[in-house]
């Protein structure tokens, strides 16, 4: 009976070592984590405030693009409705009176989704899909009535026919002089000829010696 006694003592004695050992670990576990949260949670707060700041951004082009297509509904009325009558019009009068309006009032629809995709290098990004869905169904919608957007990449020569070059950009490579070196707002033109607004580009300028960038009239200036 004695020695049960003590088996049960020394069973309870093992019990209580444990449970003081395991509260030791859990109070040092709790500390450490405590002292961690902070952080843990400026960091998770800093990365919701960017995924927020992003949809808002989003939110509001898509908005803004909203708008301007409401606009452009009652100008596509009056295209439909022409279109029916387009053979009492000469071509000319068609083009200057119908078309070009329409394709006027869709460059500020065309500059907000290019101005937007400047800031989110994957236009097919899940921010991006709807600006990119509406961007090309408009394209699709010029070339039917024969609009061509003019937009020139990096490297591209200079045509002074359908470009207005309004910044220099320094360049150590010589054979760079006066090519493209970034489009700044596209242009749009009516078939082959007719420019209804001409692409806003920068020109690369040879100088081996520096590298900053200067615009057309700090040059004229000089």
């Amino acid at each position: 009976m004695k020695e049960e006694s003590n088996i049960i003592q020394q069973g309870s004695d093992a019990v209580l070592q444990l449970f003081q050992v395991l509260q030791q670990l859990i109070g040092t576990s709790m500390s450490n984590c405590l002292q961690d949260m902070p952080g843990q949670i400026v960091h998770l707060s800093n990365q919701i405030s960017q995924v927020e700041t992003k949809q808002q951004q989003s939110l509001y082009d898509l908005e803004s693009v909203k708008q301007q297509l409401e606009k452009l509904a009652s100008i596509n009325k009056l295209l439909e409705n022409a279109s029916e009558t387009n053979q009492l019009l000469s071509q000319e009068h068609y083009n200057q009176h119908i078309i070009e309006p329409m394709v006027r009032s869709l460059f500020s629809i065309f500059d907000l989704i290019t101005d937007s995709h400047k800031h989110h290098s994957d236009f097919s990004s899940k921010e991006m899909g709807p600006m990119y869905s509406v961007y090309s169904q408009l394209q699709q919608f010029l070339a039917n009535y024969g609009i061509e957007i003019i937009k020139h990449t990096t490297g591209d020569s200079f045509n002074p026919k359908t470009m207005k070059p309004i910044k220099w950009e320094i360049t150590s490579e010589e054979h760079l002089e006066k090519s493209i070196a970034r489009s700044l707002q596209i242009g749009f033109k009516l078939g082959q000829t007719r420019v209804l607004r001409m692409e806003t580009v920068s020109l690369f300028k040879y100088q081996p010696s520096e590298t900053n960038s200067v615009t057309l009239s700090e040059r004229t200036e000089k």
